[in-house]
């Protein structure tokens, strides 16, 4: 079995770059400017059976926004949704069972950023 973790990142980054009104980083530069989406974190768990290899994979998104209120990074979070859902991925060696949404969530960053957080789950066949 081969983990599908970077192939299923580059799928959602390039889904995501040509889709949003703005920039997203996994590693975001110096002096970027809000707003912006981040890649973040993963999980994988096996599904295997004795006939095909599977993972349920999360992945996680985060939504940068320095806009006062929570408007611009709840339009982004729905940009976010719209293009990892209205069309199936395309995951280099492998098949996307399902994709949905599993947690949204928005916040007050510590710092005073807007802070949208998306985690999608993916059931993956190798």
């Amino acid at each position: 079995m081969k983990s599908p973790l970077l192939p299923l990142q580059k799928a959602i980054y390039d889904r995501l770059k040509a889709n949003l009104t703005c920039p997203v980083y996994d590693n975001v530069p110096d002096g970027a400017k809000m707003p912006y989406v981040t890649l973040g974190e993963d999980t994988a768990v096996d599904w295997s059976t004795k006939l095909e290899n599977g993972q349920e994979v999360t992945h996680t998104l985060h939504i940068w926004s320095e806009y006062k209120g929570m408007m611009e990074s709840k339009q982004i979070i729905d940009q976010v949704i719209q293009a990892i859902t209205s069309t199936p991925l395309v995951v280099e060696g492998f098949f996307v069972v399902s994709a949905r949404v599993d947690v949204v969530e928005t916040m007050r960053d510590p710092e005073g950023y807007r802070h949208g957080i998306v985690r999608f789950r993916f059931k993956i066949q190798e």
